[in-house]
């Protein structure tokens, strides 16, 4: 459940997790577990999709190509050992989390766009979803944990470059417990309030988001019974006053879950790509059995 720590000196531990015995406790792990609303409300979680082809060995320069399109496509090249090809890594279509309307468009569109742009890619071999956090302000955090004990450091917010972040982040949270200045510690403190105009609008637009979200916790369901939910799909359903997701099995067996996001009480919705339940307030995700898989969430769907 956690990343990897960072060593200090002699006099200072920085592990991963919340061990009681830590110097120095760093929840680094995309979303802080430890947070119930501080950090949540200064970044939001987004899914980005992913589909890979082949291309001609050589054929595409070894680097990292992004474009400023909404919504934008990151591309890079993959060698092959051992095969005559490159696998051409292109990624996209960010959405917010538990929120896609179409979500095979959103693993479509990267294949139609790579097709224009590299007429050498061929065969389509992988394609996966992830989720990054994208912060309101454009910086990841990197710092002492907000309203928390002064030993308690986080990293979150790496919008996609957890490469950068995390040595960035290591580095820094390094020097802040064994008492070093460092020149970056101001920029990435996660208790920093932006004043920014920019980022104060983002920071009202996404969670203006998360308070509609609450209100579909009156609406009717996705379907009215189990009845109209397929073999190896899921859904929504209101039974009483709450709502619960229903997934169905391939033999078409019934497995129901409360809808209600552990964390923070907002409603979970279906993910049809990786048939997952997904929260878009905070961005938890649980499996198609409503079993934990990512944070803040640190506990499964309740079973209905």
């Amino acid at each position: 459940m956690c990343g990897g720590g960072v060593q200090g000196g002699d006099d200072a531990r920085v592990v991963t997790g919340s061990g009681a015995q830590a110097r120095a406790p760093l929840p680094a792990i995309n979303s802080p577990f430890n947070d119930w609303v501080v950090m949540h409300n200064k970044q939001s979680a987004y899914c980005t999709c992913v589909a890979t082809a082949r291309v001609p060995r050589g054929t595409v320069a070894r680097a990292l190509f992004w474009d400023t399109a909404d919504p934008y496509y990151y591309v890079r090249r993959q060698e092959v050992p051992g095969a005559g090809y490159d696998l051409l890594v292109v990624g996209g279509e960010d959405h917010k989390t538990g929120e896609a309307t179409d979500p095979e468009a959103h693993l479509r569109c990267p294949k139609e766009w790579t097709r224009a742009h590299f007429p050498g890619a061929k065969e389509f071999e992988y394609r996966w979803s992830g989720q990054v956090l994208e912060p309101n302000d454009g910086l990841a955090f990197a710092g002492r944990n907000p309203l928390d004990a002064d030993n308690v450091f986080v990293i979150t917010g790496d919008s996609g470059h957890g490469m950068t972040y995390g040595t960035l982040g290591a580095r820094l949270v390094a020097d802040l417990v064994q008492g070093r200045a460092n020149p970056w510690a101001r920029l990435y403190d996660p208790g920093r309030v932006t004043v920014a105009r920019e980022s104060a609008l983002e920071f009202v637009r996404e969670n203006a988001s998360v308070v509609a979200e609450y209100t579909e916790l009156l609406t009717g369901g996705d379907v009215a019974s189990v009845d109209e939910i397929p073999a190896g799909q899921g859904a929504v359903l209101r039974r009483s006053l709450t709502k619960v997701v229903v997934h169905k099995d391939a033999e078409g067996r019934a497995h129901e879950c409360s809808a209600i996001c552990p964390h923070l009480g907002c409603l979970v919705h279906r993910n049809g790509l990786e048939k997952s339940w997904d929260c878009s307030c905070h961005g938890s995700r649980f499996t198609a059995l409503g079993e934990w898989l990512a944070g803040p969430a640190n506990t499964s769907l309740v079973p209905a």
